[in-house]
């Protein structure tokens, strides 16, 4: 400090030491003090003189200088691979500009893989703004076996220019379990789509309370559907779902529950909650999803006119709907019928028939064997018929009855009486379950 500015403040502190020190010790003895006072005495530091003091720094401020070991700057892109896709288009949606990857890929017999196969495969990089290729990750999932396969081409260790190398990986997805709900407004299938319910567990529903409902015609509005379902993550992402675990549908005053149940070693099944089957004598519908056009009794005929007894119910459904059978049987008739055109009967164990009517195509011949829900052909417009429909019908001892009287006696289920113990633990959880997917189904509500 100038020697001149250290003589002025000497003088200044011994003119003023008593008030100086009182502040100084309030100050330290007040550790508990939030706000304390300055002294009268002091001057007013207003008034003090400012001067301004220049020096020179011996040493220069240190700047690092960028080095080859400082991050570069690397993007992420996405994309998924499209049927008439090239390498040269994949690369350019993706910002790839670069011949030695280019080249790399063309050659490689691992990524070929690449553009194989079915399309969607979702294609990732990592690239330079430049547009050279850091690292690409290719991964699919193949539709029958759910086996999902990656395709890794990185920078061979140690090259920076025109080495690479690729692997092909086949991870193993991680297995959760999702909860879903809907509350039906219109339709089943509406409602699953809305709230984003995968297909193939939609069907399964279905499945599951085939025997108690037909979705298009007995689930009110305002129903509410709680699910618990598998689904299987790899690098947080859902990629498929797997089996439907347990089910409760709300439907009025009516409660129906349903859970998936398999002894090891042995075929699963769809049981209720207190331990029978679900599985019927019979399917309440011949049509997963459809909607009944013309029930059961007298009606004006759409065709010929005039008011005339109808025999069976009529399903409305795109033309190529699957067509099952409501249960096992053997096919006792298959072919052209007059007005009914494209005609299935099959003969049942209970010594009942039914039959099947319009069909666009068949799928089954005379004397075979067939398993309840097995498809027998698709909804077509063949024979006397305004458009694409299945006319259904329920014979028993020959004669024409009323579809919807269709007996769904309960049977026993010998893989819960086999293992109760286990099932009743398995019950209790699911129980659990349903009522945390209920739960999920009331806040959505809200």
């Amino acid at each position: 400090m100038n020697p001149a500015k250290l003589v002025r403040l000497t003088t200044l502190i011994q003119h003023h030491r008593q008030p100086v020190l009182l502040a100084v010790g309030a100050l330290m003895l007040g550790t508990g003090v939030v706000a304390f006072g300055v002294s009268p005495a002091l001057p007013d530091a207003a008034q003090w003189p400012v001067r301004q003091v220049v020096e020179t720094l011996n040493a220069s401020l240190a700047v690092p200088e960028p080095t080859a070991t400082n991050p570069e700057f690397l993007i992420h892109q996405s994309q998924l691979t499209r049927r008439d896709d090239s390498l040269q288009a994949l690369l350019k949606r993706l910002g790839v500009d670069d011949r030695d990857a280019q080249s790399f890929l063309a050659s490689d017999a691992t990524s070929r893989l690449l553009l194989t196969g079915a399309s969607g495969k979702l294609a990732s990089v990592t690239r330079t703004p430049e547009g050279r290729l850091k690292t690409l990750s290719v991964r699919w999932v193949d539709a029958n076996s759910q086996r999902v396969s990656r395709l890794v081409v990185e920078v061979r260790d140690g090259e920076q220019d025109g080495g690479y190398t690729s692997r092909l990986e086949q991870p193993t997805p991680r297995r959760l379990e999702q909860f879903g709900s809907i509350t039906i407004r219109s339709s089943f299938y509406a409602a699953t789509d809305q709230a984003g319910i995968p297909d193939a567990v939609a069907a399964q529903t279905v499945e599951a309370f085939s025997g108690d409902l037909d979705f298009q015609r007995d689930l009110q509005r305002g129903a509410r559907v709680s699910l618990v379902y598998e689904a299987f993550e790899l690098d947080g992402e859902v990629l498929f779902t797997g089996q439907l675990l347990g089910a409760e549908i709300q439907n009025g005053k009516e409660t129906h529950q349903a859970m998936w149940f398999q002894e090891a070693g042995q075929a699963g099944e769809f049981v209720s909650l207190d331990g029978s089957s679900q599985r019927r004598a019979y399917l309440a519908s011949p049509l997963a999803f459809s909607r009944v056009t013309s029930s059961y009794g007298p009606r004006i005929h759409p065709v010929f006119g005039g008011q005339k007894a109808h025999k069976g119910t009529d399903y409305g459904a795109p033309a190529g709907t699957p067509i099952r059978t409501v249960a096992d049987g053997v096919v006792s008739f298959s072919g052209q019928q007059g007005g009914y055109g494209n005609y299935v009967v099959i003969q049942h164990p209970d010594k009942a028939a039914t039959a099947y009517a319009h069909l666009g195509s068949i799928a089954v011949r005379l004397g075979q064997h067939v398993q309840q829900g097995q498809s027998i052909g698709t909804v077509g417009s063949t024979g006397t018929a305004t458009g694409p429909n299945l006319h259904f019908e329920y014979l028993v001892r020959g004669v024409r009855t009323n579809p919807s009287t269709i007996t769904n006696a309960q049977s026993p289920s010998t893989a819960v009486v086999a293992n109760l113990p286990s099932f009743k633990q398995e019950a209790k959880a699911m129980r659990q379950q349903l009522g945390v997917a209920a739960s999920v189904s009331l806040a959505n509500a809200q």
